[in-house]
């Protein structure tokens, strides 16, 4: 058996929890999502964030995205308010990262130089059983190598990936197959700085909500 197929474990409920013991311990574990599959380690974890930065190559000041476990998750984490909860419900779960001003402080790599932090909800149900496993967030990366493309296969997760993280969950396809689409918020205006894998009528839609939420 080579490295990549000794790392990788078939999705089943104790190779979840296996996996999530991993992560709440300190180590890094590749999982999928509903877009593609990300390396992701404990937000209170300062050293497991800083060998994600290590492994891609990437530079601290461009932080990670945190997954959330459910959109309450988010009110706790960021600066939405109390009645933000009813819209952010009708965008998560799904394929959109909410960038905006954190609430509270995160390990370097967590949030952004300008105090904002990477928010998403994934809609997939190993993602957020993982996510509930071990305390409702994740800071996480895609899986793959800079300047490649994200895997949305686990058969697409580069060697060099697996041979740095502690576990692996291969769950086949990632249904949705492609990057999230992001939001950044500022102050009372938002813009749409990708729209990935979405559909044009799918950011009408989210684009409707995002705009009841900086005039609200």
């Amino acid at each position: 058996m080579n490295e990549k197929t000794n790392k990788a474990l078939p999705y089943s409920q104790a190779n979840l929890l296996e996996v999530a013991k991993v992560i709440k311990e300190g180590g890094l574990a590749v999982f999928p999502t509903d877009t593609v599959y990300d390396i992701g380690c404990s937000v209170k974890q300062p050293d497991a964030l800083k060998r994600i930065f290590k492994i891609k190559d990437r530079p601290l000041n461009q932080s990670l995205s945190i997954l959330i476990s459910r959109p309450e998750v988010a009110l706790e984490i960021a600066d939405f308010r109390d009645k933000d909860l009813d819209i952010l419900k009708k965008i998560w779960p799904g394929p959109w990262t909410l960038i905006t001003r954190a609430r509270v402080h995160m390990a370097q790599g967590g949030v952004g130089p300008d105090g904002t932090v990477a928010l998403r909800c994934p809609d997939h149900g190993i993602a957020l059983e993982l996510l509930r496993n071990v305390g409702d967030t994740l800071a996480v990366s895609s899986a793959n190598l800079s300047g490649s493309n994200s895997p949305v296969r686990f058969e697409e997760v580069a060697s060099e990936i697996l041979e740095q993280v502690d576990a692996a969950i291969d769950a086949g396809n990632c249904p949705l197959g492609g990057e999230t689409a992001v939001v950044k918020f500022d102050r009372k205006q938002y813009n749409i700085v990708r729209t990935g894998c979405v559909s044009q009528e799918e950011v009408a839609r989210v684009e409707r909500l995002v705009a009841q939420l900086v005039q609200g």
